[in-house]
């Protein structure tokens, strides 16, 4: 067994301090440790000692294995190669270290001399303390270097920041000073994208993220979005949405409304304004944030409605789609209606636009901006072989970019829905209209055949119970619904939205509030608009079998044979029991599905005034 001096094993542990393996002491990579050579003598006590020192010489070299895998690894991205620069940087101060203490040893053992220590002299104890504060350094960068294993830009950004978490006062200012420097390039990233919306991020660290492949289109919906595992546990939710918006805003501004003004002046400022944009300082930041997001979202919404006419589009699609301009649909109806009662197969859309270019001619409509009017259009939905013109025929407005941001094709189809119900509706007042005049004078035409008198009380009170309940739907549907709903909109755009989601959010819920309130929409299944649907469909089917009823009376009139008129009282038996059937179907629909449904299931403030309205019939006339 040989006995090792003191000096060897410190100039062993020198060469242990930076990973290579002494004359005495090695590395054993089964176990993961380093161990003292078993043919030398060597005191328990300094066992110890030598055990205690070596673990510098472990923690270094898994740091140090650390920095050669990674620090050219484009995996890492570039906060990972900013983290990885960071532990070469410490690591300076620890070849600094070791430096001072080899010259030390060097100077210690002389050629030809023994080593005879002396109060100034390094020893075991000696450099145990001297690498005391190196030893929690290293220790602080292993743990680092543990969790930064397959983590890369705000993730790892956020790991180190919850290590500020800490009651030693030492670790806390050591975690930050690092975070100084790894957090550069994220800052960078956050940089340009408040101020030119450009996403400097080519290896996926920032918490924006965006498509490629989405068009200009649908920029604002679907091109960018928020990467929730790279957001920095420092920036609160409400905090990166501003951020988000910023840039978004941007790009909209920039690619869809095409003006480069707000960009342009970010980027002039951006040296300045912007400079204080570093790890430590999140009030900085969010006091920037917050004035970028209220100028970027303002200015945004200010083009949409100056330049892009927001507004106009908005009363547009409610005074067209939603049939608020009352003489024009009432001339397209009138122009429309003989054609629209035709097979569908006979439209022809050249036909149609043409009414329809009538009609604004003819109506208030010709007073609308030309740009309005030009995306007024009609369309023909897919035909079916029974279908008519009323069935298929349907209002169209065409929208584009940036405008189609608020009126999506989402929503452009609930107006679609909306407009088709209220179309149907307004052909059923039109048709009852008609019938009320077409019997006012058929009552004295067919004064003087005296077995249809009865009928043509009968059929009149009907039409007018008809026509009163398809005016309170009407009525109900105009102002309760339309107008209510129009009123909140507008405030909210005008007055509490302050950047573009608000607005589409805004939007939204006015739709889907003119589909609750107007029963196109229910929780229950089917919605009550199927209800009001089978009612329409009993109207129109009273009306075909009234003009059955005055053709007979027509014809009744020009004959006076006695064979004949007995043909004809047993067809005007049939014809009365036809319209004691739909009269019947039409009673029992008001009360029991209208009625029921309104009061015990929609439990809202309108149902009572549609009970009211409906108790004004007396039951006995039912």
């Amino acid at each position: 067994m040989i006995t090792v001096p003191e000096a060897l094993l410190l100039r062993d542990l020198i060469y242990i301090f930076q990973g290579i393996d002494g004359q005495y002491i090695t590395f054993d990579s089964a176990s993961n440790e380093y161990v003292l050579d078993s043919q030398v003598t060597i005191p328990k006590p300094t066992q110890d000692l030598v055990y205690r020192l070596t673990e510098l010489g472990w923690l270094y070299q898994r740091i140090q294995a650390f920095i050669n895998i990674h620090f050219d690894q484009l995996s890492m991205g570039l906060v990972g190669q900013s983290f990885c620069s960071a532990l070469q940087s410490e690591l300076m101060e620890y070849y600094k270290l070791i430096a001072i203490l080899e010259a030390q040893i060097e100077k210690q053992q002389l050629p030809d001399q023994d080593f005879i220590p002396t109060e100034q002299s390094l020893t075991l104890k000696r450099l145990l303390v001297w690498t005391q504060e190196s030893l929690q350094r290293l220790k602080l960068m292993s743990v680092l270097v543990d969790m930064g294993q397959d983590q890369k830009g705000g993730a790892l950004v956020s790991t180190m920041h919850s290590y500020t978490n800490h009651g030693d006062p030492f670790f806390k200012q050591y975690i930050s000073d690092m975070l100084q420097e790894v957090s550069k390039p994220f800052y960078e990233m956050l940089k340009r994208w408040i101020s030119e919306g450009e996403l400097d991020d080519p290896y996926g660290e920032f918490f924006v993220a965006t498509d490629p492949t989405v068009s200009e289109e649908e920029l604002w919906q679907r091109k960018y979005s928020i990467r929730e595992d790279m957001l920095p546990s420092f920036i609160s939710a409400e905090l990166a949405q501003k951020i988000f918006s910023i840039g978004k805003s941007l790009n909209f501004i920039r690619y869809s409304c095409h003006d480069e003004t707000l960009v342009e002046k970010y980027y002039a400022e951006s040296s300045t304004t912007l400079h204080t944009f570093q790890y430590g300082d999140i009030q900085g930041i969010e006091r920037c944030v917050d004035m970028m997001y209220l100028e970027t979202s303002h200015q945004l919404l200010t083009l949409l409605k100056e330049k892009y006419k927001l507004m106009d589009h908005l009363r547009a699609l409610k005074r067209y789609l939603l049939l608020g301009q009352g003489d024009f649909i009432q001339y397209l109806m009138m122009t429309l209606g003989p054609a629209l009662n035709r097979p569908a197969t006979t439209l022809f859309r050249h036909n149609l636009t043409g009414v329809l270019e009538t009609a604004i001619r003819a109506s208030n409509a010709q007073f609308d901006d030309p740009v309005i009017l030009n995306r007024l259009d009609v369309r023909l939905l897919e035909i079916s072989s029974q279908d008519l013109g009323w069935d298929v025929f349907t209002l169209d407005y065409r929208v584009d970019s940036p405008i189609n941001t608020v009126f999506s094709p989402q929503a452009m189809n609930q107006y679609l829905r909306i407009f088709n119900f209220l179309w149907r509706l307004k052909r059923v007042e039109y048709t009852l209209t008609a019938a009320w005049r077409r019997w006012g004078t058929a009552s004295r035409t067919f004064a003087k055949i005296t077995e249809l008198s009865q009928d043509l009380h009968e059929a009149q009170l009907v039409i007018a119970r008809m026509i009163h309940f398809i005016y309170q739907l009407q009525h109900y549907y105009l102002f309760e619904v339309l107008e209510c709903s129009w009123e909140k909109l507008e405030t909210k755009i005008n007055t509490k939205s302050i950047d573009l989601d608000s607005v589409i959010e805004a939007h939204s819920q006015y739709l889907m509030e003119i589909a609750h309130k107007g029963f196109l929409a229910s929780t229950k299944n089917p919605p009550l608009s199927l209800h009001l649907n089978s009612i329409f469909d009993v109207i129109l089917t009273y009306k075909s079998i009234l003009d059955h009823l005055y053709a007979y009376g027509t014809s009744a009139l020009s004959k006076h044979r006695s064979g004949d008129m007995m043909e004809k009282n047993e067809k005007l038996n049939q014809i009365r029991s036809s319209l004691n059937d739909v009269s019947g179907n039409f009673k029992v629909r008001i009360l029991k599905k209208m009625c029921m449904e309104l009061t015990l299931s929609y439990l809202l403030d309108f149902s009572t005034r549609f009970f009211e309205s409906f108790s004004r019939f007396r039951i006995q006339d039912y």
